[in-house]
């Protein structure tokens, strides 16, 4: 046990960081906050104040693993006031490691909520500030340096820009030592849910065992329920309903009965689509308002927004268009504050396959026109930036998987075409796929998938647990050489633009293109022009 500070705060720090480690946050956070009120009742002096920014720190962290947004934002402000007041009280070089190392603490705590209430660019701009201050630190085990990358990852996640998530993840796990054995085991478990969220679910599997022998070995229990609730969300990535349910009802009882709303809330949510698929309406809707209603006292906006459009799903599987088209806008307006732009993309691709059920459903008339050129503005822009998200990721295999979520919007994008009867669209459509080569790793037909196609596009995205459509098909990709591409680490460049004609200077789907970077801020084709008409001699 360190000699900090003293008895008892000494031993009460050791007692309270155990039941931490023990998932009894109730009596963590009862311990810091018996601490803290002996703390406060001593004469004011720096290091006093220091000791109250320590209690505090930690009591911030327990707050926050508890999903107690509102309290952990109370103890981390509270913690960097304190930091700041004694910041040039005089200290020898190991109070000032000390206090670097609870600044390093606050600021990774504050990016922490900041994200899981939806403000990713602040929580950016206080991952930046950490690393900042993080050269002043001796990190000798490499933890903080680990903790700084591993919530840089947390919050691409959040952002959906799953390839460059993957790739600082597996560079971080490969260069943190293993002294730094907490970050490595989180780090496996962000890898294990890029891998479920983006359709490699063995390799998934593989990191959720390896992160929960870390857990087991350190009598991490906190972790180890997380760990039901990730092997849930895989379980419905694969299909098996059965099992992810039994999982998510498991992970949800303990949630409950520990008072951990926001875990809770992400459990009730992917609950919700399950009963859906089961046809129990009156229980999904139950499920779903209650999740919605946890993730908003909790300040948790884009979660919030994930379980609004689950719930759009849901009206209009019941019938109520007017409740779906509010829910949905209701969650793009959060997705588009928050930057969260992959999310605005599956909000528009949902409200195209409305129009285009309704237009299987019902008589347009004169309008039929005008219904399908409104669906296509939505769908073929949101397709063509899920297609383009693949340049994002270096290893083939998970571009490979990745197509298989663009695949279903491409699909829709084509029957809306093919539906408005507009050759020169169709035509341009082929010409874009066309422009680059297949980075198929295997080129055998794939099996079908054991969902059927709107089932598995209907999966809803969950908060911690993003959750995608499985589709088979084969897809064109543009840059490079197939046999080239399927090598590990190799960059993909997006496709060339390909002019339509040599007069006019149109290259194929401009418009749609320049909606789809605009809309959703991606780059969708190179700056690299090709003709799509052989050139004579």
């Amino acid at each position: 046990m360190a000699q900090l500070y003293g008895e008892p705060f000494d031993s009460g720090l050791a007692l309270a960081e155990e039941h931490q480690l023990t998932a009894d946050l109730a009596a963590a956070s009862a311990g810091y906050e018996e601490l803290l009120t002996l703390a406060e009742s001593l004469e004011d002096s720096p290091d006093v104040r220091f000791l109250r920014a320590h209690l505090l720190s930690n009591l911030a962290s327990v707050r926050l693993s508890a999903t107690d947004l509102a309290g952990a934002a109370d103890a981390v402000e509270g913690a960097r006031r304190l930091l700041d007041d004694v910041a040039s009280a005089p200290m020898g070089p190991r109070g000032r490691q000390l206090w670097l190392e609870l600044l390093l603490r606050n600021l990774l705590a504050r990016a922490d909520l900041l994200r899981n209430t939806g403000r990713l660019d602040e929580a950016l701009a206080c991952l930046d500030e950490a690393a900042v201050r993080l050269p002043e630190f001796d990190d000798p085990e490499g933890l903080r340096t680990a903790e700084l990358g591993l919530n840089r990852v947390l919050l691409l996640i959040d952002r959906g820009e799953w390839g460059a998530a993957e790739e600082l993840a597996t560079a971080l796990l490969a260069s943190t030592p293993a002294t730094a054995a907490p970050a490595q085991a989180r780090l496996l478990t962000a890898l294990g849910l890029i891998c479920s969220s983006t359709g490699r679910l063995d390799l998934a599997e593989d990191y959720f065992a390896r992160a929960e022998d870390d857990f087991r070995a350190r009598g991490d229990i906190g972790e180890q329920h997380l760990m039901l609730a990730h092997r849930a969300h895989t379980a419905m990535q694969r299909g098996e309903l059965d099992v992810a349910e039994r999982l998510f009802a498991e992970a949800s009882a303990i949630f409950e009965r520990q008072r951990h709303f926001g875990h809770l809330a992400v459990c009730e949510q992917a609950r919700a689509f399950l009963a859906g698929r089961r046809g129990d309406v009156a229980g999904a809707g139950d499920l779903m308002a209650s999740s919605l209603a946890r993730f908003e006292r909790l300040g948790a906006e884009i979660a919030a927004a994930d379980s609004m459009l689950l719930g759009a799903q849901q009206a209009y599987d019941r019938g109520d268009i007017d409740e779906m088209k509010r829910l949905a806008q209701a969650a793009r307006d959060v997705y588009q504050a928050r930057a969260v732009y992959e999310r605005c993309a599956q909000v528009d691709l949902i409200l195209a396959e409305t129009l285009e059920d309704n237009l299987n459903r019902t008589d347009h008339g004169d309008h039929e026109a005008a219904s399908v050129r409104t669906a296509l503005a939505l769908a073929l822009p949101a397709a063509l930036a899920l297609e383009a998200a693949r340049y994002d990721f270096v290893s083939a295999h998970a571009r490979s998987q990745w197509r298989e979520v663009a695949d279903h919007a491409m699909r829709l994008a084509f029957r809306l075409a093919v539906r408005s009867q507009d050759q020169g669209l169709l035509f341009e459509l082929v010409e874009h796929r066309c422009a680059g080569a297949t980075l198929a790793l295997d080129p055998t037909p794939r099996a079908p998938s054991t969902a059927s196609e709107g089932e598995a596009a209907s999966v809803f995205p969950s908060a911690a647990m993003k959750t995608h459509g499985h589709l088979a098909g084969a897809m064109s990709l543009g840059g490079v050489a197939a046999e080239a591409a399927a090598s590990a680490g190799l960059r993909v460049n997006p496709p060339p633009r390909v002019r339509m004609a040599p007069e006019s200077g149109r290259t194929a789907l401009q418009e749609y293109v320049a909606a789809a970077e605009f809309r959703y801020h991606r780059r969708i084709v190179s700056d690299e022009e090709v003709a799509f008409w052989s050139p004579t001699s």
